[in-house]
């Protein structure tokens, strides 16, 4: 199924080359503030992103960006039981190498909105309580789908600044007893070559 996803994201990638009027490449990273929905005590983690894109420029007003992102998601978490008497908190770490691909509509020539699908594939997942860390990987779904919203400020050197918010579509858990999904807002820069 990933290979499958991953050849039409190329494949459409290769089209919009094709049709682009300007194509440029660069790299982007910023801050995460994540969670976890409908879990017990959630609380929001603190983490980064981080990576490459691709910016097709369909006219002056369209234009089409994939990416590819390395991305640390999660939440906090505290329980506590016998009226607050005993509490366990701790974290729970998910990282991903994202890949949106999102459309953009550029309101005046620097500010843009955006919007846009996303896979992300689990790399590592752990759970930490105290001074005890588990490797919890193989109770994870390896896939996760979002949608992604945002905007972007470009400055005339190629730089800019961005913020998105992503949602997930799918659960994070690899059970039906558990109905949890990301959610993550970013802000961060990005540079254009």
């Amino acid at each position: 199924m990933k290979k499958f996803i991953l050849s039409g994201v190329l494949a459409i990638g290769t089209m919009l080359a094709v049709q682009a009027q300007n194509v440029k490449f660069g790299v982007k990273g910023g801050l995460n503030i994540s969670k976890l929905t409908n879990t017990d005590g959630s609380k929001t983690l603190a983490g980064f992103n981080a990576g490459g894109l691709v910016n097709f420029e369909l006219d002056k007003n369209w234009a089409i960006q994939p990416e590819v992102l390395y991305s640390t998601q999660g939440t906090k978490f505290e329980h506590s039981a016998f009226w607050g008497l005993i509490s366990n908190s701790g974290t729970t770490k998910l990282n991903y190498v994202n890949i949106p691909v999102m459309v953009q509509y550029s309101i005046v020539p620097e500010f843009y909105l955006e919007a846009g699908p996303q896979l992300g594939i689990l790399t590592a997942a752990k759970v930490k309580s105290g001074s005890v860390t588990l490797d919890v990987k193989d109770q994870m779904k390896s896939v996760d789908f979002g949608l992604g919203f945002g905007f972007g400020y470009k400055f005339d050197m190629g730089l800019g600044i961005s913020g998105r918010y992503n949602f997930g579509l799918t659960n994070v858990y690899d059970s039906d007893k558990i109905d949890s999904k990301n959610s993550v807002a970013q802000i961060g820069v990005f540079y254009t070559f």
